[in-house]
């Protein structure tokens, strides 16, 4: 499947389009199919590295 990633913080030009594994999801999850996606404040922010000390996320980074 394909999703927008971040590998690093900072500007627009860390998004990159990659091709990643479909999930596999665990007894208590769902897959769900998304046909449209869009970004909010908090993803911006995460992607610009603002929440770094707050968040424990690892690179690369599918936000949404």
């Amino acid at each position: 499947m394909k999703a927008v990633q971040i590998s690093d913080f900072g500007g627009q030009n860390v998004l990159a389009l990659n091709t990643v594994d479909i999930p596999t999801p665990k007894v208590d999850e769902v897959l769900i199919k998304v046909r449209a996606a869009s970004v909010n404040p908090v993803d911006w922010k995460i992607r610009e590295g603002y929440l770094q000390p707050l968040l424990n996320h690892s690179l690369p980074l599918t936000l949404g």
